[in-house]
């Protein structure tokens, strides 16, 4: 069993495809296909199914790909441990930022981190949480910010700060507040299934309510584009704290607050990995420039963001 190996594997199980996984790695797809073989051979189980389209990694394969995850990030970690007693801040981290959180938190900590730091570069990627866990247990995301708390194999998660769930309506003007029982449904906009935001929502309001048969759907991904329909069309939709930051003076007329219900918002890692410190810097600056007050649970309830992976 090789270093190489192991790196190849977890490639394959990335990329779903010999062809892609060996562009990616700049080896021909037939020595990928060896050398992946030899490993199997030499650990008596089968990695992956090959049957299926995209290849993916088998029940035992799974569990064995997440501990070389661990074991390549230890093995970086030695490789880049001179480079950060050097210089503490130079290098890059790689981050993977859900869609609720990401337009609206990056802009608060990410140019002044940068300037601070001119030689570090933080390469953002925003995606849904399956895929930020997912990238960061394959070591191919240094870090994620999700909505935490989660418990998964091979995953580190810290929780950074509590954001207030809020109505925003147009039908009620400053402050005015909503009673979660009293919720029209037919005149609630929510994002897509399949974002966790919404499966919080779903912790308590009981979306089974919104009719598919209205005359006006609007299926989105977007928290901005909500808040766009709701100013048009009426009703009310449903916000994380941070995205009120960003509403006009009119606009900010149209939240209520939704007692007691908040998500923590928190970053994830591989257990073992090698950019330790890059990691604290960044939960320091994110901590050091939103609302103080979010810092803390007191009177909140998190809700559970649901999320269900092996």
């Amino acid at each position: 069993m090789t270093l190489a190996q192991l790196r190849y594997a977890i490639n394959l199980q990335k990329y779903g495809s010999f062809k892609k996984a060996s562009e990616k790695l700049s080896i021909t797809q037939p020595a990928l296909s060896l050398q992946v073989q030899k490993l199997e051979n030499e650990l008596g189980v089968s990695l992956f199914d090959r049957s299926t389209t995209p290849v993916t990694a088998t029940t035992e394969g799974a569990v064995f790909l997440a501990k070389a995850s661990e074991i390549v990030a230890n093995v970086e970690s030695l490789e880049q441990s001179t480079i950060h007693m050097r210089n503490e801040m130079e290098g890059q981290l790689s981050l993977g930022v859900i869609p609720t959180l990401a337009p609206f938190l990056v802009p608060l900590f990410a140019d002044q981190l940068q300037a601070d730091f001119p030689k570090f570069k933080l390469d953002i990627h925003e995606m849904i949480t399956e895929e930020v866990i997912n990238e960061v247990r394959g070591g191919f995301l240094d870090a994620g910010l999700i909505s935490t708390p989660v418990q998964l194999y091979g995953i580190r998660s810290e929780a950074i700060f509590y954001e207030r769930f809020y109505f925003y309506s147009s039908d009620y003007k400053n402050g005015k507040s909503i009673r979660l029982e009293n919720i029209d449904y037919d005149s609630l906009w929510l994002l897509n299934e399949g974002n966790c935001f919404r499966d919080q929502v779903n912790d308590f309001c009981d979306l089974n309510k919104i009719r598919e048969g209205r005359a006006f759907n609007y299926r989105s991904n977007s928290i901005d584009a909500l808040v766009r329909i709701v100013d048009t069309k009426g009703g009310l939709t449903i916000l994380p704290e941070l995205t009120t930051l960003s509403l006009n003076e009119v606009q900010e007329e149209n939240i209520s607050p939704i007692q007691k219900k908040a998500r923590e918002i928190g970053v994830i890692t591989q257990k073992i990995h090698h950019k330790e410190h890059f990691v604290e810097k960044l939960v320091e600056y994110i901590r050091n420039n939103i609302p103080g007050h979010m810092l803390s649970l007191t009177g909140l309830e998190i809700v559970d963001p649901g999320i269900k992976m092996r």
